[in-house]
């Protein structure tokens, strides 16, 4: 779901970059069965409401990057009462599944979907009041550049929220980070909470803020092995063969050992839109 690339100023770059497709079809039924329909990433719905907790929705537009499946588009949409929300991410297949969910969702009105491609984003100044994105930016290797699409975007005082993740100051001296990051099947382009922060003041928010929520995905990452393991394994038997199966437990346990050990670390940022 990388929606910005550009020239390599790679701050804290861990991980190869063009592994391949990030999310091919097998891939997003084993996460929807892990995560609930329409999501990619932990904490389905509540963790939505979290990222944008305290930000007024109601009738308000919003932009969501990385869409994925569309599931918090579903959420901000259907339960926060946003006016409508553009969804936009860079694979066909993601974009086909997330149209699916939209339609059962019965919110074809609301949500719009867009395939878009790898570069500036494809709308004018000032379009939305809300920018949002849940565990997409670790796709995203040009980080200033995609702070500044944001900032321009979004309507004067309009608000960013977003959960990234991110990495600790010692992570590429941790065994279980490093383990985690070389068996990912994804691409990876991940920043320090100050450098987050510092790259999004360049950018020209104000009130900016970073919430640690390594503690939450830490207690997250055991309940989810213990489902994976236990009553969820009949369920990915049904979407995929034993082997594929026991490739991503090994991986949830690597992600899970990379929380443990600090390394790895979810984390809100929130950020206001210059005034006008």
């Amino acid at each position: 779901m990388m929606i910005l690339s550009g020239p390599s100023r790679r701050e804290h770059k861990i991980g190869a970059m063009g592994k391949g497709l990030s999310y091919p079809e097998g891939l997003i039924d084993r996460l929807e069965v892990f995560w609930g329909v329409g999501f990619l990433s932990p904490g389905g719905r509540e963790e939505v409401r979290e990222i944008l907790r305290n930000v007024r929705i109601q009738n308000k537009s919003v932009l969501d990057i990385g869409c994925g499946i569309a599931g918090p588009a579903i959420v901000i949409a259907r339960d926060l009462g946003a006016k409508n929300v553009v969804g936009i991410d860079i694979e066909p297949q993601v974009i086909a599944r997330a149209a699916r969910n939209v339609s059962e969702a019965g919110l074809q009105n609301r949500v719009d979907l867009k395939l878009v491609e790898p570069g500036p984003l494809p709308f004018a100044d000032a379009s939305f009041d809300i920018v949002f994105s849940k565990d997409a930016l670790i796709h995203i290797e040009d980080k200033p550049a995609f702070y500044n699409e944001i900032v321009r975007v979004l309507k004067p005082d309009g608000t960013f929220a977003a959960s990234d993740w991110l990495a600790s100051e010692d992570s590429g001296e941790l065994p279980e980070f490093i383990d985690w990051i070389e068996m990912s099947p994804h691409d990876f382009a991940m920043q320090t909470m100050a450098q987050a922060e510092a790259v999004m003041c360049e950018a020209g928010f104000v009130d900016v803020t970073a919430r640690d929520r390594n503690a939450w995905y830490v207690d997250l990452s055991l309940i989810e092995l213990e489902r994976m393991e236990g009553p969820l394994r009949e369920r990915f038997l049904e979407v995929c063969e034993e082997e594929a199966y026991q490739q991503i437990v090994k991986v949830r346990r690597a992600n899970a050992a990379a929380a443990r050990c600090g390394g790895l670390r979810p984390t809100h940022l929130r950020g206001a839109g210059p005034t006008a």
